[in-house]
This record gives structure tokens, sequence and C-alpha cells, in this order.
């Protein structure tokens, strides 16, 4: 596939994002890009495996409860050279007897490649009596547009299950037709797309995710109006910019939209320090402002948090929101820290 036809391929994606939230909400898209956008598999040079939990909005009964695992890694990446992430990555001299593995080495007989990304991905969200599983599969496909810039378009497909969960549930009349139906889970089709366009200072992406909208009902007969899986649109950047030889900001922005909800905006900025640890902060209008902080460990694991203090009216009745991200890079070889983590 060349240039020329993964263009089309976008314009043929980003149609459908101009067309309640339903999927897990996460204050952390930024360490897992992943969960909204499929064209990110395969950014790095190794085995990205990152599982998070997300308990949201504290002391309230039935608040939600988020679980995820993910992991993707690139196929057919050959050009190492060429940093696949946001800002240069690192490498680390395993022995004495070693040699050191410069990335900013530039060999002039190598060109950039395009190269495949693989993942998978499972999400669980319970809230209340409502639970929701889901399950996909994804593939990107990243061509070189010089030797720094790379566009990359991606694809998920998969199942997700809805089901209630009737312990949790009061019904106001009983003749409810959902207290006679004989089974409480529907298993519909999911479909996710997403471009993303990165180089070694920025990224910016978009996607939509739940591109069918199936409907689906826990009646036994089929309402009037049905429930239908709501499309969710994305759009997210940052721009990585050094303040000194240790110290390093990264603004960015989260765009979300899913009808008939407002649209929803983070603003978010982490400062590093030698690549290793990070404190952050995001704001998202009229709804949280929120603290973050992680580290990584000898290109091996990395680890953050996020606390979110609520400024909606919930306020009155939750303590907040924690969520854990914790992240495992495997097969990493060549010990590269490829940070991708921290967009």
């Amino acid at each position: 596939m060349n240039l020329r036809r993964l263009l089309l391929l976008c314009l043929v994606l980003l149609p459908l994002l101009v067309g309640g939230q339903q999927i897990p909400h996460y204050s952390q898209y930024m360490l897992n890009p992943v969960l909204m956008n499929p064209a990110v598999s395969g950014t790095d040079n190794y085995l990205d495996v990152r599982a998070g939990y997300r308990n949201q909005w504290v002391g309230l009964e039935g608040a939600p409860t988020s679980y995820y695992l993910s992991g993707h890694m690139p196929l057919s990446r050959l050009d190492y050279i060429t940093p696949p992430t946001t800002f240069r990555p690192q490498a680390a001299t395993q022995t004495r007897h070693k040699a050191r593995w410069r990335p900013e080495h530039r060999s002039t007989a190598q060109k950039a490649r395009p190269h495949h990304g693989i993942g998978l991905l499972v999400q669980a969200d319970k809230a209340a009596g409502l639970k929701r599983t889901e399950f996909q599969v994804l593939y990107a496909y990243h061509q070189p547009i010089s030797p720094t810039l790379k566009l990359a378009a991606g694809l998920a497909a998969g199942l997700t299950q809805f089901g209630l969960n009737r312990d949790r549930l009061t019904f106001g009349s009983p003749g409810d037709p959902v207290i006679n139906a004989d089974e409480y889970n529907r298993l519909l089709p999911n479909v996710g797309v997403g471009v993303l366009l990165y180089s070694n200072r920025f990224l910016a992406g978009a996607s939509v995710v739940q591109v069918l909208p199936t409907p689906f009902s826990f009646r036994d007969t089929r309402p009037a109006t049905p429930a239908r899986q709501q499309r969710h649109f994305f759009a997210h950047g940052g721009y990585r910019f050094a303040a000194n030889r240790h110290i390093s900001v990264m603004p960015s922005v989260v765009v979300k939209y899913a009808g008939p909800s407002p649209l929803a905006v983070d603003l978010n900025a982490k400062v590093f320090w030698r690549d290793q640890f990070w404190v952050g902060g995001s704001y998202r209008f009229q709804d949280a402002a929120v603290l973050m902080a992680g580290f990584q460990y000898k290109q091996k694991f990395h680890l953050g948090y996020a606390y979110d203090l609520t400024t909606s009216g919930l306020n009155q009745v939750s303590y907040g929101s924690h969520e854990l991200v914790l992240g495992l890079m495997l097969r990493n070889r060549r010990s590269i820290y490829s940070p991708s983590q921290y967009w």
C-alpha cells in the first residue's frame, strides 16, 4: 500500500467521524491512546502491554468501575533508527562490554519503511445494574511521509456484550417487560476506525468508536425506540518541547463527543524529568480537575496514577475518582525507551 492509497483510505474513513456516552471513561487516555484510536497500534519497537483500573465517583452507590487490558506490537518494522514516537527514544547500555546503541545516529543508506501494527483490547465496565464487556482485534498501517513523519490508519473490530444484573435492578412496575425476559445479555458487533499523524515532536489523531449504530433491547418484544450503540468521536493531539537538559513539557488536548451528550474537552499538561518521572494535570470542562503522576523503570515497565477532583454537582455525593495504569515493555531487546505512553 503506497501513500496515495493510504490517504484514500483515510478519506473513506474520516466521513464516519462527522455523522449519551456508553464506553468507559478514563482520565489517562494520554497514557494509553490505543483506547481511543486503533491507529496507535504498532508505534513502538516492542510488545507494549498495559492494564488499567478506574473507580469512578467513590462513595456513590452504583458508580462505574472499569478495567482494561491492551497489547500491541509492530510487524515488519525495520527502521529502528527513525524514532517511532513523539520524541527520541533512549538506549540503555546493558553491560560495559556491549556497545551502546545510539538512536541519534542516522544511516544515509537506510530509508524509513512502512510497517504494520497489530493488537488486542479487552475492556469491562459496570455501573449499577448494567454491564459491558468488549473484545477487539486491532490493526494499523504506518506509512512514512518523510524520514521523521508518519501517517497511520487503523481499524478495530470485535464484539461487545451488554448485560443486566437483575440483583442490582429495581423495577417501578411489576409488569415491566424486562422482568419476564429470558435472557439479560446482548452480543453486538463493534467496529472502530482512526487515523494518526506523528513525528518525533508531535501527534495528531482522529477516531470513531462504535461505528455501527446497532439497535438492541433487553425485552422479549422489540420496543418502539430500542437502545443503540452510540458513536463516540475523538480528536487528540500533543506537542513536546524541551525546557532544559533534563526537563521537558508536553501539553495535549482530547476532544470527545457522543450525542446527545455535550462536547467534552480535556486540556492536559505533563512535565517529565529525565524521561523517568512525570507529574501532570488535566482539566475537563464542567466535570473535573485531574492530578496525575507516574514513572518508568529500566525500559521494562511504567506506572501511572490519576485522581479526579469532581467539579460538577456530583462532588456533593462522591469523593472523586481513582485510576491506575501499569505498562510492560516486552521483547525490548534493544532496551529502547520508546515512550508513547506519555502521549
